[in-house]
């Protein structure tokens, strides 16, 4: 089926637009630069790999109440988790009005009372949140046009994380592999922050999503069984079995070192 442009403007400098191709809605920055799709047919489904493998930090908490996404674009991530959890409060954040509006007027961005989309920095957002009530799990995948933001993906506001992050809370963060220096540099702030950190490449992608948390709070993932992994691929519809495969065989040595730890 051939492509249809359903929607184009500028914001700032950057073209946006929005391209159906059959039952995908994509949104490309630049002309080129994908950054979200969302199947016409499935809204609340994760289209893109590594929005997929975002969602591993459920193999560690499949009942999280208050959810951070830092960079909403078109969406996915609020669609998926307000989905699956309606009644959990989500705090969503983009400095894009444009990308805001897009969102909600054609990829579906919840309008709900526990949704709340927020223009803003991350980092403004976090540094001035007065709310006592600390987050479960705070999802990172804010991109510019020089690829990850050096505001976002920093050490200061990986400590601003920690401060708004509840006590086994998940930090999940997608990063790029492109800029080897680039991604050297902020696995190095990661990894003088958090006591639990996996990496997850994800499969023919250039994407790399990292889970942090305190203390041994990810170690959950060794005692998922075959029965559990199959209850939650069944109720989230993702391939758990092919994260926990790729989990293991990049982050053998932290298994090691848990397994000692408990034996």
């Amino acid at each position: 089926m051939a492509k249809k442009t359903v929607h184009r403007s500028h914001w700032q400098t950057q073209l946006i637009e929005v391209i159906d191709d059959g039952n995908t809605r994509s949104l490309y920055f630049g002309g080129q630069i994908l950054q979200s799709s969302m199947y016409l047919s499935a809204p609340q489904k994760l289209a893109l790999s590594y929005t997929r493998f975002m969602a591993a930090s459920l193999l560690i908490d499949d009942e999280p109440e208050k959810i951070l996404v830092v960079g909403v674009g078109a969406g996915s991530l609020v669609r998926f988790f307000h989905h699956h959890f309606p009644k959990a409060r989500i705090d969503g954040i983009d400095y894009s009005s444009e990308v805001i509006d897009l969102a909600r007027s054609h990829f579906h961005l919840p309008f709900s009372s526990n949704v709340s989309i927020h223009c803003s920095s991350g980092y403004e957002f976090l540094a001035d949140r007065i709310d006592e009530d600390n987050y479960d799990l705070i999802l990172i995948d804010a991109f510019d046009t020089a690829g990850m933001s050096k505001e976002i993906y920093s050490g200061s506001f990986f400590e601003l994380c920690l401060d708004h992050l509840a006590l086994s809370g998940i930090v999940c963060l997608n990063l790029w592999s492109g800029d080897q220096s680039r991604m050297e540099e902020v696995a190095s702030e990661i990894a003088l922050r958090f006591d639990s950190i996996l990496e997850l490449p994800v499969p023919q992608r250039g994407n790399v999503i990292c889970l942090a948390g305190r203390g041994d709070v990810l170690s959950a993932i060794i005692d998922l069984d075959s029965t559990e992994l199959a209850r939650l691929q069944a109720r989230f519809d993702l391939n758990f079995r092919e994260m926990v495969r790729v989990c293991r065989k990049y982050n053998l040595n932290v298994f090691q070192r848990i397994s000692r730890y408990f034996s």
